[in-house]
């Protein structure tokens, strides 16, 4: 039932192997594709010779620019319709053949002749072309209020410093993979998505086909983060188009290494940041500039800065973004996109400012508390953050926080640090179908897809707390395009899209029911086999969000507890413990375990992943698991996740995303620990032992805080 700790329903599948992912589909005669990538940086591709492919035993067709000139131009085409390299490694070709070795085999004898021209590898080297992008006639992420110039010049503090955030690469365990079929004017689609109705909306529009004559299939994703969403690898429309002329099966599946160019990548961030206070500890201005990467081939931007306009209350704030175009691969979201690398700097800051005034850091924050969203002046729909910080300060034990750089453990050198965290929340348009079936079970059908968070799970709790019938008598199917118009998975926005159909479509079931004559003490399963033993159905909708003068936002604070040692510098996460405030919990059991993921993706963000790029080709340096770090059991820290539950009286439910929020926050958190078990201050990520190598100051071994009660 809604609230209780169910465990997945899918779980059973997945363990023991029965859940069926798109790689795991085999068709009969089925071919095998790969990828013919640039070997330049930036250039023309002036021709292809594909006479030596062609001689590899097992090869059956290939396609590439030519192939794809009857594509509909869009972002999502213009790669492989136009014969423009924009980074290394960008695919060129496909190869298709009977074997994944002779279509490997066949992609590394083709042959691309290119005319090279001159590259941009990093954003210092085009800093003078730097350009704010404007969308529907505004700049993006700009904004302005009071006058920050003037109150920064008369500020008791002001602290102003740049901060760096790292490239970082998305590595689900399932990499992309697309296994598609046409039947007559028709094509089936297997794949590793976030969005099965996106992305059979751009394959409709590229292939000028109608929607309904493709069909987009995901029941199970191995993990997206962002790079799933939609279609971020148009090399699938090659696919298709091999599979057409060839008349059979094609499956194409990312190697690792393709897995860093491929499929995007967080947004290497360069932040400005100033923030003043009044001798009382209150802001009075911040200005949060941030320059990031994008591509040559196209434009994405993170509103890192956003959080610097509505997290606390200052009366004036500017931010500004700017973007630089380099050869490299396109950014996309990733989890907390935004907010992991603003909240980085914002509450480093912050942290910094405390020392200064000599005021709590969990004080400071608290005297910053904003009682409304003071950007765009409207209220709260709910925010529970006073609570979230002092519910998670008791569990931490922050009163009995030592003086800097005095505590010791053997050879640790022990730091506590804070910080909080926050998320929009929003919903998409979602339509969900409840079919009673003739023997009293359930079946509740939604084309959007699981990534292993528990969609499966919590949409029929919802369905099953309906109907007051136990989970076991619900079935769900989710992730086809035959199924009604589910929402994508990202930007913590699926339940919260659910919620509102399921309800609706559960209370329709149930006025069929009345009106058929049900009685108030029969069961479902008797009142479907006396007045409708062929079983009945209802459909429910939900729409975006609605248009209230409130703002949505999940809210949420960060405690860690890092160790490092007193000689190598090596850095340990030690304890985290964090509150957080998602409205109405549906699943406390899968709550807690994406509050838990997403710290630990912060972790990595924090102290391990960095795609490193050599400056004069382009090309990324170690892209393997063993070169990328990415963090394991071994660096998991004790987690203590404590759910603030809210009773948001404007949002369907009360049900806000959970997802992102644990990814933001824990950066500064664990940055801040640093330097309080070390004294020294860190101002980009990811933070590594190199950046401790030096003598750090003398202590006297001091014990332990107590943690008991």
């Amino acid at each position: 039932m809604s609230g209780e700790r169910a465990r997945r329903i899918e779980g059973a599948l997945k363990v023991t192997g029965r859940a069926e992912y798109a790689g795991e589909v085999r068709p009969d005669g089925m071919l095998h594709a790969a990828l013919v990538q640039a070997e330049i940086t930036c250039g023309d591709v002036v021709g292809i010779d594909d006479s030596a492919a062609r001689h590899t035993p097992g090869f059956v067709d290939q396609v590439s620019y030519d192939d794809a000139r009857s594509l509909a131009p869009s972002t999502a085409t213009a790669l492989i319709r136009e014969p423009v390299v924009h980074f290394p490694g960008q695919p060129v070709g496909l190869t298709a053949a009977d074997t994944l070795l002779a279509a490997r085999t066949a992609a590394a004898r083709v042959r691309v002749d290119y005319v090279e021209r001159p590259s941009v590898a990093a954003i210092d080297q085009a800093l003078d072309e730097a350009y704010a992008p404007a969308m529907a006639g505004r700049i993006i992420g700009a904004s302005h209020r009071g006058d920050p110039a003037v109150a920064l010049t008369g500020a008791h503090l002001v602290v102003r410093n740049r901060y760096q955030t790292a490239v970082n690469n998305h590595h689900p365990m399932e990499p992309h993979v697309v296994v598609c079929w046409w039947e007559g004017e028709q094509v089936v689609v297997h794949t590793s998505t976030q969005a099965v109705y996106g992305t059979r909306a751009i394959i409709a529009h590229a292939l000028a086909m109608p929607a309904d004559d493709v069909r987009v299939v995901c029941r199970y994703l191995g993990g997206g983060f962002g790079c799933k969403g939609q279609l971020w690898w148009p090399w699938m429309l090659w696919t298709l188009t091999a599979s057409k002329r060839t008349g059979r099966p094609i499956r194409l599946e990312l190697t690792r290494a393709q897995m860093f160019t491929l499929v995007g990548r967080r947004q290497e961030t360069v932040q400005d940041l100033a923030v003043g206070f009044d001798a009382t500890g209150r802001l009075v201005a911040i200005e949060h500039d941030v320059l990031a990467q994008t591509s040559t081939h196209g434009e994405y931007c993170d509103t890192t800065a956003e959080v610097s306009r509505r997290l606390y209350a200052c009366p004036n704030v500017r931010t500004l973004h700017r973007l630089v175009r380099t050869n490299e691969p396109q950014p996309i979201p990733m989890r907390a996109p935004g907010t992991a690398p603003g909240t980085f700097a914002l509450e480093s800051a912050l942290d910094e400012a405390a020392e200064q005034l000599g005021i709590d850091p969990v004080e400071l924050r608290v005297r910053n508390f904003a009682d409304h969203d003071h950007d765009a002046d409207v209220p709260w729909s709910s925010n529970s953050l006073l609570q979230c910080y002092q519910v998670a300060a008791d569990r931490f034990g922050w009163a009995q926080r030592p003086a800097s750089a005095t505590v010791v453990d053997g050879r640790w050198r022990i730091g506590w640090g804070m910080a909080t965290t926050c998320y929009p929340a929003h919903r998409q348009p979602c339509r969900v179908r409840v079919r009673l079936q003739p023997d009293g079970t359930i079946v509740v059908q939604c084309g959007t897809q699981d990534m292993g968070s528990g969609t499966y799970t919590v949409l029929a709790q919802m369905v099953a707390d309906a109907l007051g019938v136990p989970l076991s008598q619900v079935t769900v199917e989710l992730g086809d395009t035959l199924l009604p118009e589910g929402p994508f998975s990202g930007g913590s926005q699926v339940t919260a899209s659910m919620f509102p159909a399921a309800r609706q479509a559960t209370d329709a079931l149930r006025a069929q029911l009345a009106e058929l004559g049900m009685g108030h003490d029969e069961t479902l399963a008797d009142a479907v086999q006396r007045i409708a033993p062929d079983g009945i159905e209802a459909e429910g909708a939900a729409t975006a969000n609605a248009d209230i003068d409130v703002r949505c936002m999940s809210f949420g604070a960060i405690f860690t507890e890092v160790g490092v040692d007193a000689d190598l510098a090596e850095i340990r996460v030690r304890r985290v413990t964090a509150a957080f405030a998602t409205g109405r919990v549906l699943n406390p059991l899968l709550t807690e375990s994406q509050h838990i993921g997403g710290l630990i993706g912060g972790i990595g963000m924090t102290l391990l992943e960095q795609t490193v790029t050599d400056r004069s080709s382009g090309r990324i340096i170690g892209d393997n698991l063993a070169d990328y770090l990415v963090p394991v059991h071994a660096d998991m820290p004790e987690f203590d996740i404590a759910l603030i539950d809210e009773d948001d009286t404007y949002l369907p439910g009360g049900v806000k995303g959970v997802g992102m929020l644990g990814t933001a926050g824990i950066q500064a958190a664990i940055a801040n620990a640093i330097h309080h078990a070390t004294g020294t201050r860190v101002r980009h990520l990811p933070i590594r032992i190199e950046d401790l190598l030096h003598e750090l100051p003398a202590t006297t071994p001091g014990a332990l805080p107590s943690m008991s009660e």
